[in-house]
């Protein structure tokens, strides 16, 4: 006997809600179920294009972009023409997932084109938590390339959409996006409102002990002190932060790492920074992570050895991917460190690159248009 296609529309539905609050095992299991029913499946096209795509959503979720994820995006590549086809709402998912795709690879221009395609189709999903987590999407994307604006209002309209649904399951949300609001707020210098935003942010985190959303927190917080040069209270923050198992394996735990390795050189702890600095050279060779690779071989350089061609080659290496808002960072430091050493020329050359840098985070906006 046939199942109903009906039947199976609804496990991909829970699915995808799984994929969404990153619950793994459930996801992992649900999908199981899933591919035996499509053998058993009345005939339903809309269903079997639509698995493919929850498919390679989930592999983002899953596989933190092996080969086979790249494989996975190629063949959804390959499905545009025959989805351009079909209904909005497949489409609105082609291009929402392609937008994610292009995030986690850092490619945020080509993510935020995806988002702005996905948000013509956006009004045929008619679902009004699916609205909210595609603008928090895309206020993400917006604010890693430094279009504060673009990412306050995004992260304003995910924020009061998801307040008005009491379900502990977008608690998470909530938290999230009070973190990307005060992340904004803080670049726009309103210290004070982006402290409130952080603050509640872990206080909601810790009421319903999320220890990942707590860390993440603690991070966020620990960088505000770091960016206003308060180096102890950055210690204090970015130390919890990584004393917490599920942050420190967490996307954002490398990052934690780097930080609090800088603020302790910054500091003058130069023994328990370096012992960081190797925790961080080893995470990223085991995530295989260049971009990371490059930043702590920077680091390294700058506060160890003394190296000024690695300093500009793994400099250089951010360049290339485009990452401007790191290497405004990076370039500031290494004009900082200079600046300390009275060594006039090399301070003018590395803030000669943060301006270029600012440049190029501002031709953004010019591209996206």
């Amino acid at each position: 006997m046939k199942i109903a296609s009906a039947e199976v529309a609804h496990l991909m539905t829970q699915w995808y809600t799984y994929i969404k609050e990153s619950a793994i095992p459930q996801a992992i299991a649900i999908k199981d179920e899933i591919e035996h029913a499509l053998k058993n499946m009345e005939e339903d096209e809309y269903l079997l294009v639509f698995f493919q795509l929850l498919d390679f959503r989930h592999k983002l979720l899953t596989e933190e972009f092996p080969e086979s994820s790249e494989h996975s995006y190629e063949k959804i590549k390959n499905l545009e023409e025959d989805i351009k086809k079909t209904n909005d709402s497949l489409q609105y998912f082609h291009y929402f997932f392609s937008g994610q795709y292009h995030y986690y690879k850092k490619d945020f221009i080509n993510a935020i084109r995806f988002y702005k395609f996905a948000e013509e189709k956006l009004k045929s999903i008619g679902k009004e938590i699916e609205t909210a987590e595609f603008h928090y999407k895309i206020a993400v994307a917006y604010y890693y390339i430094k279009q504060n604006f673009f990412s306050l209002r995004h992260a304003e309209t995910a924020l009061d959409i998801f307040k008005a649904h009491e379900q502990e399951i977008y608690l998470t949300r909530k938290i999230n996006c009070e973190m990307v609001l005060g992340a904004n707020k803080f670049d726009l210098f309103r210290y004070n409102e982006a402290e409130a935003h952080y603050q509640k942010a872990l206080a909601d985190a810790q009421s319903i002990d999320n220890q990942s959303l707590t860390g993440k927190a603690y991070h966020n917080i620990g960088i505000s002190y770091a960016e206003r040069k308060l180096y102890e209270k950055a210690e204090e923050y970015l130390r919890k932060a990584i004393s917490i198992p599920e942050h420190l394996s967490s996307r954002v735990g490398i990052n934690s790492v780097s930080d609090l390795t800088r603020v302790l050189y910054k500091q003058g702890a130069k023994d328990e920074a370096h012992s960081f600095l190797q925790k961080g050279i080893s995470m990223a060779q085991v995530a295989d992570d260049g971009e990371y690779h490059a930043k702590f071989q920077l680091i390294k350089a700058l506060y160890e050895d003394g190296d000024l061609q690695t300093v500009s080659n793994s400099l250089e290496y951010l360049e290339s991917r485009m990452l401007w808002p790191d290497v405004e960072d990076f370039a500031q430091d290494i004009a900082d460190y200079f600046k300390e050493l009275k060594d006039d020329r090399n301070t003018v050359v590395y803030l000669e690159k943060v301006i270029h840098a600012k440049e190029q985070i501002s031709k953004v906006t010019e591209e996206l248009e």
